[in-house]
């Protein structure tokens, strides 16, 4: 058994416990963009870009399940096709629905290290998660299709990932929309501590001063975490957690 994953799914679960009747649903934030609150297993939230043409998925949720559940709730509000699939990391909540999206024919996006470390670890990662949350599928790993550097734009300059360094995980990328001066911090940004296994304490916060020294716009943050929408101060606040941690 590979302790630190099923450490990891433990205290994912403590913490964001799923709802009595978990949804997946569409959250509007700006004309173009839309939360995503995901409950299933252990909540998470992902995000939305409907540009001009198709539409762009910042994390594949839990599974192909939540995938459909969420592609649903898109063409509920566009009929365009979601082309595209940003794997922020290589955790569950953010590569779980991957067989369904690329089925349907959608890009997988992501640098190279959350491609190997998913090839690496995915199968573990479902065992794991199977042993707190025994209805999680036995699903296909499937690894992202459109390998990218580590800075890199979709969407005609709309969306724009970054890896800075490692943080939560060696892979988390940040997204930033420059059109509503959003940016979409995933599993390292939340309104709390969180989880810290797998987590690189000592990089953590040179990272997070990275994105600051970026001098970016932001007006608002979406946690992956927690209460999704934050102000542009939720980087200087899990700053302050990782300096009051004590591990």
């Amino acid at each position: 058994m590979n302790r630190v994953l099923f450490a990891l799914a433990a205290v994912l679960f403590a913490l964001f416990p799923a709802a009595a009747a978990p949804h997946v649903s569409l959250v509007p934030l700006k004309p173009n963009l839309y939360v995503v609150e995901d409950t299933y297993y252990a909540a998470e939230n992902s995000m939305v870009y409907v540009g001009r043409d198709h539409v762009t998925v910042i994390g594949a949720t839990w599974s192909p399940e939540t995938a459909a559940l969420l592609v649903a709730e898109i063409k509920k509000v566009t009929p365009k096709p979601v082309t595209e699939v940003i794997d922020q990391n290589h955790d569950l909540d953010r590569t779980g629905g991957n067989a369904y999206f690329k089925q349907k024919g959608a890009k997988i996006i992501a640098i190279q290290a959350t491609s190997d470390l998913l090839a690496k670890e995915g199968k573990d990662q479902i065992a794991d998660t199977r042993k707190f949350a025994p209805d999680y599928p036995d699903v296909p790993i499937v690894l992202p299709d459109t390998i990218v550097g580590n800075d890199f734009a979709l969407q005609d300059g709309a969306v724009r990932g970054l890896w800075l360094g490692a943080s939560h995980k060696p892979d988390d990328i940040f997204v930033w929309f420059p059109n509503e001066k959003v940016l979409y911090g995933g599993c390292a940004l939340k309104p709390f501590l969180g989880n810290t296994v797998g987590a690189d304490l000592a990089e953590y916060p040179k990272t997070l001063n990275r994105l600051k020294a970026l001098n970016l716009p932001i007006e608002t943050i979406v946690a992956g975490h927690g209460a999704a929408v934050q102000g542009p101060d939720l980087i200087d606040r899990y700053l302050g957690f990782l300096a009051a941690y004590k591990p």
